[in-house]
């Protein structure tokens, strides 16, 4: 199955959360699918709400070929949010603190022309403080990253040019070696089947572009942190609560990260 259609859940049974009484809500992360006319350079959506539980010392971030816009409100009294532009990540990398606040943004395969002002992110900011309170807020903040997302504008593609001025340009915009960003994306799209496939790790390896079993583990031991077996360990199809069962959220979601015990 094409990794960017798999929508699967990883949850965190070892991790203490509050109960749907309280007034805190669910950390969770979403990964949705861009709208039909986002950009081509827009690979997905995103929205990360946590209170520590699920960005815990012991978790990182997965290695990832992408750009990352994101915005983020850490404190309830913040009036504005923070937006950042992050390059791709070349490997796995772990937390050194806890996140206490909620981000949301944009994976995008190329660098923008330039970053939104502050007129572009005043709804997306309101909303955020919404989320950050509950779920009644997440079809609108999905509605607000889509109007970023059409607000972003990328650069012609370059022309043709020599292999070795391709090499260094691909280092110079994103940091990492062409062939590095090629390894991380087949390890983004071996994630997909790896959640939604139950066919043999060592079939799944020849179906990705690995030389055989073994290859794989090392790619995912890299770029998460963790061996295929556990990762898919983890992966399981659920059932979405009713805040996720929203129309404009259910058939665009590809990925769905929260805690059995919140439900």
């Amino acid at each position: 199955m094409d990794a960017r259609r798999a929508a699967f859940a990883i949850s965190s049974p070892s991790i203490g959360m509050p109960s749907s009484s309280d007034l805190t809500p669910a950390p969770l992360y979403l990964e949705l699918e861009p709208s039909a006319d986002a950009a081509a350079q827009i690979d997905h959506l995103f929205v990360f709400r946590d209170t520590g539980a699920l960005s815990n010392r012991d978790s990182g971030r997965f290695a990832t070929d992408l750009f990352t816009l994101s915005v983020t409100r850490c404190h309830d009294g913040d009036e504005g949010a923070r937006v950042s532009l992050a390059p791709p990540r070349p490997g796995f990398t772990r937390r050194r603190s806890s996140f206490c606040g909620i981000v949301a943004g944009l994976g995008l395969s190329a660098r923008p022309e330039r970053l939104p002002g502050t007129e572009a992110l005043a709804p997306l900011t309101l909303v955020l403080g919404r989320v950050r309170q509950g779920d009644d807020g997440l079809p609108s903040l999905v509605a607000a990253l889509d109007d970023l997302a059409r607000g972003l504008s990328f650069a012609a593609p370059p022309q043709t040019f020599s292999d070795r001025t391709e090499r260094r340009r691909a280092r110079a915009d994103t940091g990492v070696s062409r062939r590095r960003l090629a390894a991380t994306r087949r390890f983004r799209q071996l994630l997909g089947d790896l959640a939604c496939n139950t066919r043999p790790l060592s079939n799944l390896a020849l179906d990705a572009g690995y030389y055989d079993q073994s290859h794989m583990s090392a790619s995912c031991r890299a770029f998460a942190g963790k061996p295929p077996g556990a990762l898919r360990s983890q992966a399981a199809p659920r059932v979405f609560g009713p805040s996720l069962q929203d129309a404009r959220l259910k058939d665009r979601l590809r990925l769905v990260i929260m805690d059995d015990c919140k439900e």
